[in-house]
């Protein structure tokens, strides 16, 4: 057996995730490869260094120009010609958008937002909002599945694989992108992050959030955000944690006027400590809180501020 990894790549590089994939990658199939998605040199080099990786082919393009469409069939055939039996996704936009395109080109069913691998063929992976995990077995010819990176430590970085520039991506019904701007900010990346602090609606407005980006800024945090705060517009799309926006896993996350909906929890479950601030005793999100605090979100803010200047 032998898997393919698809790696991501984003401005700072190859990202952090990419090494939980191989994790994940290594214990299904043993062998391991990578597609990386971008040229950086700064990317090969790292990706080179992942224990268990054997190949790393690079992408001739750079990784934001990527159309999903061209990546798909490019990954097919990779898959095609050196037979692989699992090919690997990251559970983020882009895997989430190519891998069922591969399935399909595959005639295969995937296999989304694994959290654990038992063996080559038995997987699993969160239900009904992450209240109930079910193991399967994936009887596929070639398993294609997205991986919740959050859920799977790093591999080591002790390897020396080979770097190979793959052939151009084949262009598709005529489309190019014509451009890409990214998100920029001096916090670290919200799915990267060791601490997260994150607002709800208990926030209430726009000086709320802008006490909770003081505190962020303090810390060194990312910041993140319920979906109803970012329905209401008091925030932007990507701050969103949840079933329905980003999965992370910080070493500590504080949760700031967030009354913990089931939807919400299933995006922090993997947290290392989780801290709650919120004025009612009876919200679900102090039933998953490590430490709790009953009081206003505001002033919770201006509390924690005090003593950290």
């Amino acid at each position: 057996m032998r898997a393919l990894v698809i790696g991501e790549v984003n401005a700072a590089g190859i990202k952090p995730t990419a090494a939980s994939l191989v994790t994940a990658a290594v214990k299904a199939a043993g062998v391991t490869d990578m597609l990386l998605l971008g040229q950086g040199q700064s990317a090969q080099d790292v990706a080179k260094t992942f224990s268990g990786v054997e190949t790393v082919f690079v992408n001739p393009a750079d990784g934001e120009n990527i159309l999903t469409e061209s990546l798909s069939k490019a990954v097919v055939a990779l898959v095609k010609e050196h037979g692989y039996s699992h090919v690997f996704f990251e559970a983020s936009s882009m895997g989430k958008s190519v891998m069922p395109r591969v399935a399909a080109l595959l005639d295969v069913a995937p296999l989304s937002d694994v959290t654990a691998v038992i063996d080559a063929q038995t997987y699993v992976r969160p239900i009904f909002a992450g209240s109930i995990e079910v193991t399967l077995k994936d009887e596929e010819p070639v398993i294609v599945a997205s991986i919740r990176a959050t859920a799977f430590d790093a591999c080591e970085k002790n390897g020396q694989a080979q770097i190979v520039m793959n052939a151009p991506f084949p262009e598709t019904m005529r489309t190019r992108k014509v451009s890409f701007e990214a998100v920029k900010t001096d916090r670290p990346a919200l799915q990267g992050a060791r601490i997260v602090v994150a607002g709800g609606r208990g926030l209430e407005d726009e000086e709320g959030f802008k006490k909770l980006a003081q505190l962020a800024d303090r810390l060194g945090a990312a910041i993140g955000a319920t979906r109803a705060v970012v329905d209401l517009g008091l925030c932007p799309n990507d701050w969103q944690v949840g079933q329905t926006g980003k999965i992370i896993a910080p070493d500590l996350y504080i949760a700031i006027g967030i009354s913990g909906a089931m939807q919400h929890i299933a995006g922090i479950k993997d947290a290392k400590v989780v801290v709650a601030i919120n004025n009612d005793p009876e919200a679900p999100i102090f039933e998953v809180a490590d430490y709790g605090l009953v009081m206003d979100a505001k002033a919770g803010i201006d509390e924690l501020l005090k003593e950290l200047n």
